[in-house]
């Protein structure tokens, strides 16, 4: 049931980035992130788990369909701004992992450099904006969860609130 979920919402996510972007190389880039995107937010879910080797297909694919929107397009600029965008907040990402082992997971940790990527595509404004979107609707599902639980210091799969939050950032930058 959970997997007919996912594809229908990447479908339609799919569809949505078509009436967004239209037939803009950057669409492949798109409909990368909501296909692999969902496959992170149901494995989270179900095993509390982002596992590398996923995150990894996520930004190499993105990398390789942003790259080709470079070349088609030529926008190198853009391109060397999401690429030392997802360097950059990675190792912001992992600075706070050290800080705060219980906190954050690795796998967070990578996905934020992987979202990083896509949202630097779209500029200074669209990584912060969709950082800030990520990162907001997660403090939002960690308040649900420790209210909800009683507890401050509850755990909760955070992948879904930030693919979430980073994917509307994209689809309205």
């Amino acid at each position: 049931m959970m997997f007919a979920v996912v594809s229908t919402a990447t479908a339609t996510l799919c569809l949505a980035g078509w009436f967004r972007f239209g037939t803009a190389p950057v669409l492949l880039a798109w409909c990368w992130a909501c296909a692999l995107g969902g496959g992170l937010a149901l494995t989270d879910l179900r095993c509390r788990r982002l596992p590398f080797p996923l995150v990894a297909a996520f930004a190499g694919g993105g990398m390789v369909a942003l790259l080709g929107a470079a070349v088609i397009e030529e926008r190198w600029s853009q391109l060397g701004f999401a690429c030392g965008a997802a360097v950059a907040v990675f190792a912001l990402a992992a600075l706070v992992q050290a800080w705060a082992p219980n906190h954050t997971g690795g796998g967070d940790t990578a996905l934020y450099g992987a979202l990083a990527l896509y949202l630097g595509w779209f500029g200074l404004d669209g990584l912060l904006r969709g950082l800030l979107m990520a990162s907001g609707l997660t403090a939002v599902v960690a308040l649900v969860v420790a209210v909800c639980s009683r507890r401050m210091n509850s755990q909760f799969p955070a992948g879904p609130s930030l693919l979430a939050g980073a994917l509307v950032a994209m689809l309205f930058s």
